[in-house]
């Protein structure tokens, strides 16, 4: 709809290629901050709401080696880490890499 802003504002997301998967809670601020980010990015991520759903969260966990927070945020199938993690990612200037590189990369 305001795509021709994308450029003014310094998205693009016709530059994102990755596969990203977002395990999530509905409520969860640090999930909400995530999704801010990743929309932000134009990002099309695949998201678990795994609410009271503690079988989807064991399943996840052992996506994540052992981390039970939320969220837990997967980029082309490697683990990134939670909220914390993908903020630093962006500020480290090394995000955007991540996202253009296509899952069959």
């Amino acid at each position: 709809m305001l795509e021709f802003l994308n450029p003014i504002l310094g998205r693009h997301p016709e530059q994102v290629k990755a596969n990203v998967e977002i395990y999530t809670w509905q409520t969860c601020p640090f999930c909400i901050r995530a999704k801010m980010l990743l929309w932000w990015k134009g990002v099309n991520y695949q998201e678990y709401k795994i609410d009271g759903d503690e079988a989807a969260r064991n399943q996840m966990a052992e996506r994540a080696n052992g981390k039970r927070t939320l969220p837990q945020i997967f980029i082309n199938n490697q683990h990134i880490g939670g909220c914390d993690d993908i903020y630093a990612l962006d500020k480290q200037v090394q995000l955007d890499s991540l996202l253009a590189q296509s899952a069959t990369s």
